[in-house]
């Protein structure tokens, strides 16, 4: 498996794969770099260190629309999602989600992420492979098939995921967890109704905006541009 470097300056990053040189605006740069070197390109320093899965996903390839990290983390916030949790994940997409989950419930755990377009399955099977995520299985098969049970965690970015929810409720632990992330509020409504008709307890459904802001020159204000509404996430968990 390939092993990766983040070159970090105040105000630059760059990803180097180890043993191999690339080419960047600041010219060629040499693979052969440890962690803890210091590296001067074009008069400007960096630092060598690991990089984490999160900026290995900033040079990713994507190929369906991701869910981003500002919605990933309400799954943890909101869930408990900890160490050693099974999940099931689909659409798998470019596999962002899977590996942000599997980043969590570490070594112990287990995702298994469900893709059935060919073309997004490869894509996120080589995203899954250079995050290093052992324990996150991509599956090219429609989850409408899955198998998995016993489950803490289901995770559904799918058009007519609505039509999965009592396979998932059949599916998870009690007390384990259904997410539907959609970015159509109508899709929130029918799988709000469809959970309550399956008796989960219904936690709530959330947007989650989020603004990055900047100071200069004494003045401070919102930056002007930005993704705002990326989609919804319904929350519900499995009850007697």
């Amino acid at each position: 498996m390939p092993e990766y470097i983040l070159l970090l300056s105040k105000n630059d990053s760059i990803i180097v794969e180890k043993g191999k040189r690339k080419n960047t605006k600041y010219g060629v740069i040499d693979g052969k770099i440890e962690y803890g070197d210091i590296v001067e390109l074009k008069g400007k320093k960096f630092v060598a260190v690991k990089p984490t899965f999160i900026d290995l996903l900033s040079v990713a390839r994507r190929g369906a629309q991701i869910v981003m990290p500002k919605d990933a983390s309400q799954i943890v916030a909101i869930t408990g999602l900890s160490q050693g949790w099974r999940c099931l994940d689909a659409g798998s997409g470019s596999g962002f989600l899977a590996i942000f989950i599997g980043s969590i419930v570490g070594k112990k755990g287990r995702v298994v992420t469900y893709e059935k377009r060919k073309e997004f399955y490869e894509i996120a099977k080589r995203n899954i492979e250079r995050c290093g995520m052992s324990n996150v299985i991509i599956k090219n098969e429609d989850v409408r098939n899955f198998r998995e049970r016993n489950l803490d965690l289901i995770t559904f970015d799918m058009k007519d995921a609505v039509e999965l929810i009592g396979k998932a409720v059949n599916r998870l632990k009690y007390g384990g967890w259904l997410v539907i992330y959609s970015p159509h509020i109508e899709q929130q409504i029918k799988a709000v109704e469809e959970m309550k008709k399956h008796g989960m307890n219904v936690y709530a459904t959330i947007e989650t905006i989020q603004r990055r802001w900047k100071s200069m020159f004494g003045y401070t204000h919102p930056e002007p541009s930005g993704i705002l509404h990326t989609g919804f996430m319904t929350f519900g968990r499995k009850a007697i």
